[in-house]
């Protein structure tokens, strides 16, 4: 069994998948609060998706909804998260600005007003990752090996890499492992 969480309108059609979000969407089968325990038995998954969505969420609530992942994994399980990568995002502010312009809003934007919709997206967003900080708070949430991957490949949870190619070229991929 697999989760997908934060699964929008992207939830699986699968019997191996459970979607759950915070909105009801198409194929969501459970609405969750994010901000409480998740409401599956400890050890209950082989895997968990979750794309662009711990950024919504302060570093603090997102190390403990890591914890909590950790805790519905079983041995040897895979937690794939990808968000927004800000060193990624903010090199590209420097070295070629426009790109963001072009890929992200209508053309009206400055440069900076973009990095501010990762940085805010409509208050939306709370906290901004880079590969250390993810890698850190990953650890911190018991996670026993964590690994900066590419769009599309898998060191170990091949099962579980969902992404979306929207999200490539401003993404972070980890892989974290459930010793």
């Amino acid at each position: 069994m697999f989760l997908n969480l934060g699964s929008g309108p992207r939830g699986l059609d699968d019997s191996h998948w459970v979607n759950v979000d915070g909105f009801r969407d198409k194929n969501v089968h459970y609405l969750l609060d994010f901000g409480r325990p998740f409401p599956f038995p400890d050890q209950s998954f082989d895997g968990v998706f979750c794309e662009h969505v711990m950024e919504h969420f302060s570093l603090q609530d997102g190390e403990r909804i890591a914890r909590d992942v950790h805790r519905v994994l079983r041995s040897g399980g895979c937690f794939r998260i990808v968000v927004p990568d800000v060193e990624l995002l903010l090199r590209r502010y420097f070295e070629s600005p426009q790109e963001l312009v072009v890929r992200r809003g209508n053309g009206a934007e400055t440069p900076m007003e973009i990095v501010n919709l990762y940085f805010r997206q409509r208050y939306e967003h709370q906290f901004a990752y880079d590969w250390l900080t993810m890698e850190k708070m990953l650890l911190r949430a018991g996670f026993g090996s964590v690994h900066r991957v590419a769009f599309g490949k898998s060191g170990q949870c091949e099962r579980v890499a969902l992404d979306d190619e929207q999200y490539e070229w401003e993404s972070l991929y980890v892989e974290a492992l459930k010793s």
